[in-house]
């Protein structure tokens, strides 16, 4: 009848919104009169969709998610139509040249990424550059058979924040957080827990269709057909939660070594844990896992449907990982939070010289012209953020003295001398931590700034931390958010900052912060010339040409005051300009745009050195070698020198390099060098030098060979 009403409607018929309003009134029911809503409760039947509670998705939902987002749902590019649709457009880009390159985020939600990239390979019009999103585990590496140029960086990210985590510091740390907020616990097992937490509840429908499909499996043997969907359910959870990877790529093909070693690994934890179930199932879902249980011919199993499953496993584990690692368990274990990134690793506390070569030559031998990123959209703080929060490490005794001094003010002004009122402390040592690192620049040096300028920086942090209290979902969630302690919160936030009155907590925090800040200038440089010169792709995430000091979204994705950076840009004459002048005015940023442009322009101008030129680790000699990282590039006749300075605050408690030199490799002691950052000419003398010389203006060196 509707119908009909509707087509009359099409046709234009008069009176037809009459009847139509007339039609859809019998099916609106009176609030009160449950008999009243059963026309509607037929048609709602009818429908391929269901009208329900959102939080209904988390048990009920029968599709694909984008992570637990309800309204996101994945597609299936494995099918062959889908692709062809879904990929029309970016081929015509690619074909006219308006794409040059294509960046894959998410690509472990794919079901055969390795597929899906040689796909992508074989239909496009001509070659192009393929970076992906890929998070990979201290023991992963890159699949050498990914036909792609490298990932998107975030492992160069935390491979140099942590070259710049003095691991002197780590026990002196670890005593003070744990002494401070109570929290014992060892991060691998609050990840579990957080893991635990995303499967019980925001992803529990997925791993139910999940369970339910193994089940199938095993009834489709007599040997295994005692599995029962609630064991099977168990085992699969057990296993998922000790994951050490985001995901294996069984594909029905033999499997890689690295696969079965992860698997191996988690089916080993989850035997172990508390209350897990029987051990026969875990040997059942290992073999379904690495397919095994259709290597042998007539093995009583579907070949298809053992594999698939593996397959959409795999396609599981990878969002439980990064809901419960990056989105939860980060923001529960806030010891150092400069390690809390994404591809990062909290619990490993800094990077030695040698593992940092280590991964520049492999990069170089495998992915040359993979990305190096330091901030993304996805980042958790912005990179000179992570660059002051890196100098902690070296004064952790100082650290101690400042958390607790500043913990004693704000409580009790608060009237909380035992300690005891929220906000918990775990959540007041990361806030400590946040206004330390994302204090702007503009107002450090100045004393205490006016209230206008606080109320700015109290709007920004107010953001980061609600959303770290309810990532971390002990005191509140997105769902259910609890006003109560996020204003007990941001209350205490506030009170650190109030000016109205005398501020006994600024006095005490804003010295110490001006010293971190300048310190973390020297990190960031450092950081920033490495980035532009090891082996790979540099990525400038937008704003960040000068100080990053920004929190996790959406403060991150503010709009960037380009003109600005324009003006700035043309005062630094592209690089140009007096080091030492800028780095001594550093607060507007100048001297890292200063950096940068130096570099891209010899960048522009000797391409073949840094995307296929060598790399060779440089070893410095005296008792404070340890703080020099340095390397050699060469191709053919071109060559380039870098030596950078790690720990900053070592410097300041010890001034001067008491003698440490740089020897240089055979074949290049003897020639001349001109530094491009600050355009001095350095000659060595003895075949080294002296690194008194190098640092006299930056914590960086970039030398060229002068020609005679």
């Amino acid at each position: 009848e509707l119908k009909a009403e509707l087509a009359q409607a099409a046709r234009g018929e008069p009176g037809v919104a009459d009847a139509i309003r007339a039609a859809v009134a019998r099916f609106n029911g009176q609030r009160g009169d449950s008999d009243s809503f059963r026309a509607l409760d037929a048609l709602i039947q009818r429908q391929h969709w269901r009208v329900a509670f959102f939080k209904v998705a988390a048990d009920d939902i029968n599709y694909r998610r984008f992570f637990n987002i309800n309204d996101l749902a994945g597609l299936r590019m494995e099918e062959p139509e889908l692709f062809e649709h879904a990929h029309r457009l970016v081929f015509d880009l690619l074909a006219d040249g308006t794409l040059d390159g294509i960046r894959l985020d998410h690509v472990d939600g794919l079901l055969d990424p390795k597929g899906y990239f040689q796909r992508l390979r074989e239909k496009a019009p001509r070659p192009f550059y393929l970076m992906v999103e890929k998070i990979l585990a201290r023991h992963e590496k890159l699949r050498d058979d990914w036909p792609v140029e490298g990932t998107s960086g975030y492992e160069f990210a935390n491979l140099v924040g942590g070259l710049l985590v003095d691991p002197a510091g780590e026990e002196a740390f670890s005593r003070l957080y744990a002494e401070f907020t109570g929290q014992t616990r060892p991060f691998a097992d609050i990840v579990i827990d957080c893991k635990i937490r995303i499967m019980e509840q925001e992803m529990a429908s997925e791993l139910n269709t999940l369970a339910r499909e193994a089940g199938r499996v095993a009834r489709s043997n007599p040997l295994t057909a005692d599995f029962t969907k609630n064991i099977l359910h168990q085992g699969l959870k057990a296993i998922v939660a000790s994951f050490p990877v985001y995901r294996t790529y069984i594909d029905g093909s033999e499997p890689d070594a690295a696969d079965r070693r992860d698997i191996d690994w988690a089916v080993a934890q989850a035997r172990r844990m508390e209350n897990a179930p029987d051990g026969s199932v875990f040997d059942f879902l290992h073999k379904l896992l690495t397919s095994d249980l259709v290597a042998a011919p007539r093995s009583g199993f579907s070949r298809q449907a053992v594999v698939r499953l593996a397959m959409r496993i795999q396609q599981y584990s990878g969002p439980v990982m990064a809901k419960g690692l990056e989105d939860t368990a980060f923001y529960r274990y806030n010891r150092l939070v400069s390690l809390n990134e994404v591809g990062g690793h909290p619990d490993h506390f800094g990077v030695s010289l040698s593992a940092f070569h280590f991964a520049n030559g492999e990069r170089a031998r495998r992915w040359p012209h993979a990305m190096l990123g330091s901030s993304t959209h996805d980042t958790k703080r912005g990179e000179d953020t992570r660059a002051r929060l890196h100098v902690l490490s070296e004064i952790p005794e100082e650290w101690e003295r400042q958390v607790r001094a500043w913990s004693r003010i704000l409580r009790a002004r608060r009237g909380d001398v035992e300690g005891t009122a929220p906000p918990d402390r775990n959540d007041e040592y990361l806030l400590y931590q946040l206004m330390l690192g994302a204090w702007p620049a503009e107002l450090t040096g100045i004393g205490t700034p006016d209230e206008t300028a606080l109320k700015a920086f109290a709007d920004r942090m107010e953001g980061a931390l609600i959303k770290s209290v309810r990532e971390a979902k002990l005191h509140s969630t997105w769902a259910a958010p609890n006003a109560a302690y996020e204003e007990a919160l941001t209350g205490f936030m506030r009170d650190a900052l109030d000016v109205s009155r005398p501020n006994a907590f600024l006095d005490q925090f804003l010295p110490f912060q001006e010293r971190v800040a300048r310190l973390g200038v020297r990190n960031s440089l450092t950081q920033t010339v490495l980035k532009l010169t090891v082996p790979g792709v540099p990525d400038l995430y937008q704003g960040a040409e000068l100080w990053d000091l920004s929190l996790v979204d959406p403060d991150n994705r503010r709009p960037v005051d380009y003109e600005a950076r324009i003006r700035l840009l043309d005062a630094v004459d592209g690089g140009r300009a007096d080091m030492a002048a800028l780095l001594e005015r550093w607060h507007d940023g100048a001297v890292k745009l200063a950096v940068v442009a130096a570099i891209l322009a010899h960048r522009r101008d000797h391409a073949a050195l840094y995307t296929v030129g060598g790399y060779e680790a440089l070893t410095a000699e005296g008792e404070r070698s340890d703080r020099i990282c340095a390397f050699l590039r060469r191709h053919d006749d071109d060559a380039l020198l870098v030596a950078t300075a790690r720990f900053p605050a070592r410097g300041e408690a010890q001034p001067g390099w008491a003698g440490t030199a740089l020897p240089l490799p055979e074949g290049s002691a003897g020639t001349r060098w001109r530094d491009l950052l600050t355009g001095r000419d350095l000659t060595p003398v003895d075949g080294r030098f002296a690194v008194d010389a190098l640092f006299a203006t930056l914590p960086a060196a970039a030398l060229v060979p002068l020609r005679d």
